[in-house]
Order: structure tokens, then sequence, then C-alpha cells
């Protein structure tokens, strides 16, 4: 089975409508670096104690910030950086849950696995998890979250 990795803003996303339970639910385990950790719990609310829950109950795992030994692009996050970095230093398979474009399109380059959350989203509602993928990213949209409606198009059929 894949490693699968998470970063700050599908996390952020999946709290804001309360649903970071889907992330185990589809895929048993899901590592967090320290980097994005210290992301997701900048601040208060309700999304930086969901997922502060998740990582006390073990839904989340985080893991250290690897060292960088890669040359990634300087225009992404450190969060970003460490998901990339980690997925490269793994001899196992990963999959990278990152909804941020550079970082995907980096990611890609690199040959890795990428997914974002309304990919996710819709195979939670296949597998049964969640009665309508549309209805969650309309509340993602209503809380600001950015969400392509050619993303939502393609992703439907």
């Amino acid at each position: 089975m894949a490693v699968v990795i998470a970063d700050a803003g599908p996390l952020i996303a999946f709290a804001k409508i309360n649903q970071l339970k889907l992330l185990p639910a589809l895929f048993g385990s899901v590592l967090v670096t320290k980097a994005v950790v210290d992301e997701c719990l900048q601040g208060k609310g309700c999304d930086v104690d969901l997922i502060s829950k998740a990582l006390q109950s073990n839904e989340l795992q985080c893991i250290d910030t690897p060292d960088f030994q890669s040359a990634l692009s300087r225009s992404l996050g450190l969060g970003e950086q460490s998901c990339i970095e980690y997925a490269l230093q793994t001899e196992n398979e990963t999959l990278l849950i990152i909804d941020d474009a550079l970082a995907r399109k980096q990611a890609l380059r690199l040959d890795l696995s990428v997914v974002g959350t309304v990919a996710l989203l819709f195979a939670a509602e296949r597998k049964g998890f969640i009665s309508s993928a549309e209805h969650q990213i309309e509340i993602l949209r209503e809380s600001g979250y950015r969400i392509s409606p050619k993303v939502v198009e393609l992703l439907r059929s």
C-alpha cells in the first residue's frame, strides 16, 4: 500500500466541512510532516481544533520534516516542500494530497502521484462515505475555499 502524505490546504479544507475522518476512511493511515502540522495549527478556530484532535487520536500521524536534499521551487511553502521531499526520500510508493497548483506541477514533474480535495470528495461519495461530494464542495466554496468549476466538471464525469 502507498504511503499517503497530506499538505495543509487539503487538511484545512476537510476540517472546514468537518470531514477529516474521510482521510483515514479512504486510506487508513495519513502522514503529515511537522512543517504541515505547524502551518495547520496556527491561529484559533474550529479548523485548528479539529486538526489537533485528529493528530491526538492518530487519525493523522505527524512525522518529522525531512532534511531537504532536492532543489524544489522556492515559491512553494515549507509544508508543500516537506511533503514533496518526504515523498522523494521514501522508498515506498507515495500519494500526495495537495491542492496548490504550483506544488502539484512540481510533484508531477518529479513523477510523484498527486490527488486533491475535490477528487477525494468524489471518491468518498463513490464509496458511500458521504452522500454528495458536490454539497461538500459548495460548503467549501461558501467558506472561501477556491475550487475551479472546471475541476469539478472533470471529476464529476
